[in-house]
């Protein structure tokens, strides 16, 4: 495998260099207490937050994460800033980022860190490297076994529970770092790899903001759109308190609260019968809540 360059050759690769001293930066004022949290994916992003979906990369949730992650990124990201150049390596890194970012958030919880990015370098280079004399010695099969038994090792301890990894956003970098390169080496099917990364990307926006209440399967999401609904039910935001909490109840919909919430913004806009529907839903699955019970009778 081709050796890395020394970091004080740093001024030669701007975009690399820069990428990781942000998130060297970014995650020590995480670490000392400091807000960085309009960085975190969270349902913001659904709020038209979407920066946070590529800026996701750069807290690190610990030391080794941070190490592994520039590491790897300079190993990489060095190689393809000094061939492609600097604005394609921002555009591969945004790409990465974006990609790996809008699917994990879409799936799961979202996360940090630039996993998603060393992934899509690693799926990029490894392609390239087959094709494209440049990055011949880029990754050897020593670095290919690294990464495939990191991928599945951090898939069994996010299943087993002994601690949570972006697996989506891994597996979602590989693949686009894979097709962005068979793009590149194979001129007459570009158009239809080129394709295909847009529909992946176009998905994962999808399935970041519109979509995510039907296929996010965390379990553990929705509670901010139960939050948005009350203070909107609260404001006498009533449609859109419908549009948060009707979200929240496909989250969570064994959460009575969020149903009876629903019932009391459809009531207000005179839809009586979604709001007989949700009170219902709410009365079923605490029965013995009289609030629940009152407004159900109340309505009948």
């Amino acid at each position: 495998m081709r050796a890395a360059p020394k970091w004080t050759e740093f001024p030669r690769y701007p975009v690399i260099a820069g990428t990781a001293i942000l998130a060297i930066a970014v995650t020590i004022a995480w670490w000392s207490k400091l807000d960085v949290s309009p960085l975190f994916e969270t349902a913001m992003i659904r709020r038209g937050e979407f920066w946070r979906l590529i800026t996701g990369i750069f807290p690190h949730a610990g030391v080794l994460h941070l190490a592994f992650n520039i590491y790897w990124l300079w190993v990489f990201g060095t190689l393809v800033e000094q061939v492609y150049g600097h604005l394609r390596a921002a555009a591969l890194i945004v790409l990465f980022a974006l990609g790996s970012g809008a699917l994990e958030f879409a799936f799961a919880l979202g996360g940090v860190g630039l996993s998603g990015v060393g992934y899509g370098l690693f799926g990029l280079l490894w392609v390239l490297s087959r094709h494209d004399d440049r990055f011949r010695d880029a990754v050897d099969r020593r670095t290919v076994e690294l990464f495939v038994v990191w991928f599945f090792f951090c898939v069994v301890m996010t299943v087993t529970h002994i601690f949570s990894v972006g697996n989506i956003a891994h597996g979602a970098g590989a693949v686009l770092g894979a097709l962005t390169a068979a793009a590149i080496v194979q001129p007459r099917r570009r158009k239809l790899i080129a394709a295909s990364i847009g529909v992946i990307l176009l998905f994962g926006l999808w399935g970041s903001t519109l979509g995510r209440p039907r296929i996010n399967l965390s379990g553990k999401a929705g509670y901010e759109e139960g939050k948005w609904g009350y203070d909107a039910l609260v404001a006498n935001r009533n449609q859109e308190a419908v549009h948060w909490l009707r979200d929240a109840t496909i989250y969570q919909p064994r959460l009575p609260v969020y149903w009876f919430d629903l019932g009391i913004a459809y009531q207000r806009l005179g839809n009586k019968t979604a709001a007989q529907a949700a009170y219902q839903k709410a009365h079923d699955l605490a029965p013995n809540e009289p609030e629940y019970s009152e407004a159900l009778k109340e309505l009948n």
